[in-house]
């Protein structure tokens, strides 16, 4: 940005040259007509024999490189003409409107054509001095509308930089779900030398690296330094970590020990063992208390999952051909949450889950009611939150994931509801068709991780539109 602003910086005092010039030539012709600057003239006549093109361009072309050499070196700094620009800390770059830049440069050029005249007047150089005298005023009559110009051309810079930086920050990230609370947010709060700010969008302190308040931090575009500034939750404040990851939320309902800790931790486990599918470059728990408990799924402990919320279970994926990463929340609940005894919490992720799985155990006591009844639970629930009355068919896509089945591994769609209808799911099955426009059925075996639970959550990725199906 320092280069971008050195280069504007010169630029207004070599553009301003080019018709400075033309019309100096003009007038120096001119002057050669007027005593006393026509013994000049009879001089060439008798001595000198110059064409009068050369005559005129002479003078101006010394005035002018007198001039560039003043104003771009450091022998400028006798006339009082600073050769470099402001600080970006303390003024934006290129230029904003005709600010205190234009009149200090303004104020600079009268200034050194100021002493160029004072030269023409006391040492009697005339011919030299004064082309660089009328270049130095002219300047300063051809430098406003210049930089009018630069400014119509940076105002224009600056609405699309934020046009492009918001169409691909909303689409490499989508929106911020906090690791620690698991409450959306449009977007996190950046921390920048001390001060916090909502969101990082090109501002008037410069375009493409220059962000907000201050010129420390590169914003630019999610291919930028912005994401890795300091970062909090605007709602628990809590300090997160998350490059701007895409989140995919995915909500999994049930009976108690229905399977979605098990389901949760099979996809957990896939996307680890198998580096995202073989696509990524980095997998892993963003909780290294996850780790651990996947480690015990591994080796056969399943424990209830407990009553208080917990935090949702996010694998951090990052992979060379995304400019950022994805990040896979899935929210695991205690399954008493759906029988009735817990009424405090309703669950903020389900006003803007991507998807849902609903796990149900065949081979539980009293299946059908146990499953029925989360279900029922589970969709008042939803609605609420959703202010959705019951007559609206829900647009997110849903998976019944039937667990300890008949059979493992991933079943046929339809294999897997004509089972559950005649084991007496018959109105389970109405009732997920009459409330969700995209229901499907797996059947999957959590005991181990065979793929069949990444299978469900690629599924309903391809339904969401989401590109993390690509890692399961």
């Amino acid at each position: 940005m320092r280069r971008l602003n050195l280069a504007i910086w010169r630029l207004a005092y070599l553009v301003t040259a080019i018709p400075a010039s033309l019309i100096s030539y003009w007038l120096f012709g001119i002057l050669l007509t007027v005593f006393p600057f026509d013994y000049i003239a009879v001089l060439n006549e008798e001595t000198l024999n110059l064409d009068a093109f050369w005559l005129q361009a002479i003078p101006v072309i010394l005035g002018f490189l007198g001039v560039v050499v003043n104003c771009l070196t450091s022998i400028g700094e006798a006339f009082d003409v600073d050769t470099e620009p402001p600080d970006p800390e303390s003024y934006p770059v290129p230029f904003l409107g005709l600010s205190k830049a234009s009149f200090w440069l303004f104020a600079s050029l009268l200034r050194f054509s100021g002493w160029m005249g004072l030269a023409c007047i006391l040492l009697i150089t005339i011919p030299f001095c004064l082309p660089a005298c009328l270049f130095g005023l002219l300047c300063t009559l051809f430098l406003l509308p210049f930089l009018a110009a630069v400014d119509a051309i940076y105002c224009l810079a600056v609405v699309a930089a934020r046009s492009s930086d918001r169409r691909q920050y909303e689409r490499n990230t989508g929106c911020f779900v906090c690791p620690e609370c698991g409450r959306r947010s449009l977007r996190p709060e950046y921390s920048v030398e001390g001060k916090t700010f909502a969101g990082l969008r090109p501002s008037a302190k410069g375009v493409l690296t220059v962000e907000m308040e201050t010129s420390a931090a590169p914003c630019f575009g999610s291919r930028s330094g912005r994401k890795d500034l300091p970062q909090q939750c605007p709602e628990c404040k809590w300090s997160v970590s998350t490059r701007e990851r895409k989140p995919f939320v995915l909500s999994v309902a049930g009976a108690p020990s229905s399977g979605k800790t098990s389901f949760v931790l099979a996809v957990t486990g896939g996307i680890l063992s198998s580096s995202g599918n073989g696509r990524a470059s980095k997998a892993e728990n963003y909780h290294p208390e996850h780790d651990a408990e996947l480690s015990d799924y591994r080796s056969g402990v399943r424990r209830p999952t407990p009553g208080s919320f917990q935090k949702p279970h996010v694998v951090c994926i990052e992979a060379p051909h995304l400019p950022t990463g994805r990040n896979l929340c899935m929210f695991d609940v205690s399954g008493r949450f759906f029988s009735g005894t817990i009424e405090a919490d309703l669950q903020p992720q389900y006003a803007f889950s991507d998807a849902i799985v609903f796990t149900l155990d065949p081979t539980c006591r009293d299946p059908v009611d146990a499953a029925t009844g989360a279900y029922v639970g589970f969709i008042e629930r939803y609605r609420r939150i959703n202010r959705m009355d019951a007559s609206v068919r829900i647009s997110t896509p849903i998976s019944v994931v039937a667990t300890h089945a008949d059979r493992g591994g991933p079943a046929d769609k339809e294999d897997v509801k004509d089972y559950l209808s005649r084991e007496g799911y018959f109105n389970l099955v109405n009732l997920l068709e009459k409330d969700f426009s995209s229901v499907s059925f797996f059947s999957c075996a959590l005991n181990r991780e065979d793929g069949s639970a990444g299978a469900v959550v690629r599924h309903l990725c391809d339904r969401a539109g989401a590109d993390v199906g690509e890692f399961l």
